[in-house]
């Protein structure tokens, strides 16, 4: 190790931060479910943000939300569809350009369709592996090369626990999750050189208005309701901010969060 690097490696802070005051999140699909719950965890520590989703109606009235009165947070939002690579380098872009850096970056949007293999159309698998994977891929790729001169950061990819099990009704997600965890794995080897640390976040089932637009979901509808079973959104969203608030000197490479199903 050269000096320099050793020197760099030792300005590292090795104790937890109290609060996430200065520090620049930018996250994606911030506009509902845990994109929100995640904006409004972080603007709780006092973090500057940066909201993009494909709605901007959302995120413009969460933006107003959280910028306002005392505890108001500097806070801007940008239409986003991550399935455009042009948006999400636009996004991080207007992120350094807004507060000179950025420290977070959440690839959290998503999006699912179920049912059995031989049911899978086109264009719902296409929406999947756009968004997904290429969306998480050139997020953490823009986020990457905004974070590599300043020597630190934080990328966060949201996959899911498809991304680890083999889930019948689940094939087209199970595989654009299992995308999500094998790149981020590779994404946090290669950015460990230049101090960015990555984390995969592997939920199971949340409690989000997702499940209401669902026509068919992998789940026993008469053993399992989301509003009573799943994950409460912020609890989740708390996880992520108290991996944000860890010493910059080790990296969680993962997080598996499981609702306890009594019911099954």
């Amino acid at each position: 190790m050269t000096q320099d690097s050793t020197s760099k490696s030792s300005n590292r802070s090795i104790n937890p931060r109290t609060n996430l005051q200065g520090q620049v999140i930018c996250i994606t699909g911030a506009g509902r479910g845990l994109g929100r719950a995640l904006a409004e965890a972080f603007a709780k520590q006092g973090a500057s943000l940066v909201l993009g989703a494909r709605t901007a109606s959302e995120i413009d009235a969460l933006a107003a939300q959280l910028g306002d009165g005392p505890n108001g947070v500097p806070v801007i939002a940008l239409q986003t569809n991550v399935q455009n690579v042009g948006e999400i380098r636009n996004l991080v872009t207007a992120a350094v350009g807004e507060f000179g850096k950025i420290d977070v970056m959440i690839n959290n949007a998503g999006v699912a369709h179920y049912g059995p293999i031989e049911d899978v159309n086109e264009a719902q698998f296409d929406e999947m592996m756009a968004t997904n994977v290429k969306g998480t891929y050139f997020g953490s790729q823009a986020a990457l090369n905004a974070m590599k001169p300043q020597r630190s950061g934080l990328i966060v990819n949201v996959s899911s626990i498809a991304g680890k099990l083999h889930l019948p009704g689940e094939s087209a997600y199970n595989a654009s999750k299992w995308a999500v965890n094998g790149f981020t794995g590779t994404l946090r080897l290669e950015a460990q050189k230049y101090g960015v640390r990555v984390t995969c976040l592997c939920p199971g089932g949340i409690h989000t208005p997702f499940w209401r637009h669902q026509e068919t979901v992998p789940y026993p509808t008469d053993l399992i309701e989301p509003e009573r079973d799943f994950m409460d959104p912020n609890e989740v969203a708390n996880s992520v901010v108290e991996i944000a608030m860890t010493s910059e000197r080790y990296v969680v490479p993962e997080i598996v969060m499981m609702p306890v199903l009594t019911q099954l």
